[in-house]
């Protein structure tokens, strides 16, 4: 009897170990993306400039959009009135349809160098109105406010995704392979939310000034 019970406990001991260290592999996937996220938080509250970050970010996503609306293969069936119309209400764009229609050899580099030359010129115009040091506080306090919206809203899913991932045993999948995956799928996608919002925030926030 002392012999199945000194068994029995070794067999407990044993898949306790198993299951703390699935968890710890399950933690390095959350710790990995935790440490991006707090980086650029660290950056913002140390008041860096994020005037480059914010460039390139544009550059993603005109790119982005241009992508989405002219995925045929034949640029004659483009949607070039639905990117005119998602450009002007991301940045209030005057490049017009005719415009692009008048152009010589049409292509997405195309699109995307004349949108993003486009954006770039709006976003030094606000920059002028609003004078440098404020254009970068704003910069600074939209990043951080969006991140922290969105780091919430990634956790609620990526608990979630961890709650249900084990299902997928029973289709002989590995689950920590799969949370690994998607879990890196969803940041992708949470750092491609967070460029979305901030750029377009950034093109539509106002100040008002005190009157003296």
């Amino acid at each position: 009897l002392s012999k199945q019970i000194e068994g029995a406990q070794k067999k407990v001991e044993e898949q306790n170990f198993v299951s703390r260290k699935n968890v710890l592999k399950y933690d390095d996937v959350m710790n990995t993306q935790r440490m991006v996220i707090y980086e650029q938080r660290r950056r913002v509250l140390e008041g860096a400039d994020l005037s480059d970050e914010i460039r390139s970010w544009i550059e993603d996503v005109v790119a982005l959009n241009v992508a989405n609306f002219t995925e045929a293969e034949d640029p004659a069936d483009w949607d070039l009135a639905g990117l005119v119309a998602q450009m002007n209400g991301l940045y209030g764009t005057d490049i017009t349809v005719d415009e692009l229609r008048g152009e010589v050899e049409l292509s997405r580099e195309a699109l995307t160098e004349e949108f993003v030359e486009d954006a770039l010129d709006v976003y030094a115009e606000r920059e002028e109105r609003f004078g440098s040091e404020l254009m970068r506080e704003i910069e600074r306090y939209l990043t951080l406010q969006v991140v922290d919206g969105r780091w919430r809203e990634h956790l609620y899913e990526m608990d979630y995704l961890r709650e249900g991932v084990h299902l997928r045993a029973m289709a002989q999948k590995d689950p920590l392979v799969e949370y690994r995956g998607e879990g890196h799928a969803m940041f992708e996608e949470l750092g491609k939310i967070i460029r979305e919002e901030v750029v377009a925030t950034l093109f539509h926030v106002e100040v008002q000034r005190e009157e003296a």
